[in-house]
């Protein structure tokens, strides 16, 4: 049974305003980097990790958020997101060094982590069936338009101010206005089972997780970090077999870390692999502006801005992928959005040297992967679930998709070293990355095929 303070319904409208503040900072990065760089005098490699950890804190902190709503409910979670939030842009903005501006960054991650898994479950808790994909959507269609806002707020600043710092420092007020409205309209929803906090998988799961997504991410310089790799598979192995250990010999006075029972449903396995397989073509949009620069001889910055396409193709399709899903079923949403980002990869894979075609193909291959990503697997992992551990569904399906995103490129580098010329990509090099993509797209085709279709996911309503 569910209790709460008062029977209210969740204010959508905060969670949306939640889900735009906090990820401008995804898009925001990409424009501050350079100034980043230059201000700690630091390689292009150690400032992939800007990005890179926050990832990591992403991949942490996201079953945590989620495992903790379902047990202590979503206010306090929330009102903790928020605040770890806000401490992690208070330590970016004062930050002295470069180490200390990447436990900025680590710690707004962690406050990241649930925001958009809590959004999403409140937004299922009150929906009708018949109306799920298009509400799901709206946080997909904000989450789109905050991507595109972020790098022209983070543009502003560092035009106006000249230190990148700022855009912290301007976020900061938002979150306290923030935090004081989910302080107020916000009710503590919680489920009634007096279960513990597992604490031991909540420890085994994110040293092995992280340990694993480290070797992954070093990965990418294979010869330069392989003393390192090899001992952080080693831990991530043994703290994994650990952890499946400790679920499985969990009391009835514990609450599972992760909802092992999901993962012996096929619905819910395919589903966790289609949105590893989707996060993994947002990592397109770190090679997209290089393609652009060095292909026709834009300068970085403005070659960047060719990504304003393919955001505003991914808010066009988060709505339409909702409505497929509420007017044609999730399987035809998920099918046609696999086939638009397949067959527009294959178009612009053969057309790389004209401009023009790729602003138009990447702004149809941005409507599938809206369309992909926004409502139809949310509302599968979501009706698969019991109320009592939908977030955890969600967060698990969130988990996955930022373990695609890490995955996605070592992938996409190997592919394109393949037809590199003396270290040098080409058009060649991106083209057999975007081949990638189309091989990704028909990955996701046939997990859309294998999902069976029916019983909970179709039928099932809270």
């Amino acid at each position: 049974m569910t209790k709460a303070v008062e029977q209210r319904r969740p204010p959508i409208w905060l969670y949306g305003i939640a889900v735009f503040i906090t990820q401008m900072d995804g898009g925001a990065i990409s424009t501050m980097l350079h100034s980043i760089s230059q201000t700690y005098s630091i390689s292009s490699m150690s400032a992939s990790w800007v990005a890179g950890l926050y990832t990591l804190g992403l991949v942490i902190g996201t079953p945590i958020a989620a495992n903790f709503a379902d047990l202590y409910g979503t206010k306090k979670v929330f009102l903790a997101e928020l605040i770890l939030w806000f401490l992690g842009s208070l330590l970016t903005f004062v930050s002295p060094n470069y180490v200390f501006m990447l436990l900025g960054r680590l710690v707004q991650a962690l406050g990241d982590g649930g925001i958009i898994v809590l959004s999403i479950n409140a937004i299922l808790q009150v929906a009708k069936q018949n109306k799920q994909g298009r509400k799901v959507s709206t946080i997909g269609v904000i989450s789109g338009l905050s991507a595109i806002f972020g790098p022209i707020i983070a543009g502003l600043v560092l035009g106006i101010t000249k230190d990148w710092r700022n855009f912290y420092g301007f976020m900061m007020p938002l979150l306290v206005i923030l935090f004081l409205l989910s302080w107020r309209f916000l009710d503590n929803t919680t489920q009634d089972r007096h279960q513990k906090t597992d604490f031991l998988g909540i420890i085994t799961f994110t040293i092995a997780l992280s340990s694993l997504m480290l070797a992954i991410t070093l990965a990418q310089h294979f010869n330069q970090y392989l003393l390192m790799i090899i001992p952080l598979l080693v831990v991530g192995i043994i703290c994994g077999e650990l952890f499946i250990r400790t679920e499985k010999k969990l009391t009835a006075q514990k609450m599972p870390f992760l909802p092992l029972h999901l993962l012996k449903q096929p619905a819910y396995r395919l589903t966790i692999l289609l949105g590893a397989l989707g996060g993994s073509l947002f990592s397109l949009f770190v090679y997209i502006p290089t393609y652009v620069h060095t292909t026709f001889g834009l300068p970085v910055r403005l070659a960047g801005m060719v990504l304003v396409s393919t955001g505003l193709g991914s808010v066009i399709g988060s709505y339409l992928g909702g409505l497929l899903v509420d007017k044609r079923g999730m399987r035809v949403a998920l099918s046609v959005s696999s086939t638009l980002i397949g067959v527009m990869s294959l178009g612009i894979a053969f057309t790389l040297a004209s401009l023009p075609i790729f602003l138009i193909l990447s702004f149809v291959l941005g409507i599938g992967l809206g369309g992909l990503m926004s409502a139809p697997l949310q509302v599968i992992a979501g009706r698969l679930a019991d109320p009592d551990d939908r977030a955890q569904a969600i967060g698990g399906l969130s988990t996955m998709k930022k373990i695609g995103i890490t995955i996605a490129p070592l992938v996409f580098a190997t592919a394109m070293q393949f037809s590199a010329e003396n270290g040098v990509l080409g058009l060649a090099s991106y083209r057999n990355m975007f081949i990638v993509v189309v091989l990704i797209a028909l990955g996701c085709i046939w997990a859309t095929m294998k999902i069976p279709f029916e019983g909970r996911i179709q039928d099932r309503v809270y």
